[in-house]
């Protein structure tokens, strides 16, 4: 299994299979020690926290037929200014993510600010 990383300096893979394994699962996403697993199929994708400015839920719906269909995706920006997507089978993995995030990692920002809105 080969881990890709998705911003910053890749880690030794060794180190990062060990981490993945012992990892807390939320569905798609791992939460380890000092980074974040996302398993889309057979890749698994990686990323330290010191690499992650922020992080929210973004929820797209559309229609099939008369059904109603909703796609979660946990959003992560970067500090090389990129936007990660991260495809997840549920609201409540995403939530999840988001508040483990939120309580052991201060640095990182959770949920989205709307440019030129003030709280």
């Amino acid at each position: 299994m080969k881990l890709v990383c998705m911003a910053g300096e890749e880690a030794d893979q060794e180190t990062l299979r060990k981490e993945f394994k012992t990892a807390k699962r939320f569905g798609e996403v791992r939460l380890g020690a000092s980074h974040l697993f996302y398993r889309y199929f057979i890749r698994i994708r990686y990323v330290s926290y010191s690499e992650i400015t922020g992080a929210y839920l973004r929820q797209e719906s559309g229609e099939s037929g008369e059904f109603l269909l909703i796609e979660n995706y946990l959003m992560m920006n970067m500090k090389n200014g990129s936007v990660h997507k991260l495809r997840m089978e549920r609201e409540a993995y995403v939530r999840e993510v988001l508040s483990e995030m939120e309580k052991n990692h201060a640095a990182v920002k959770i949920g989205f600010d709307r440019p030129g809105r003030s709280r």
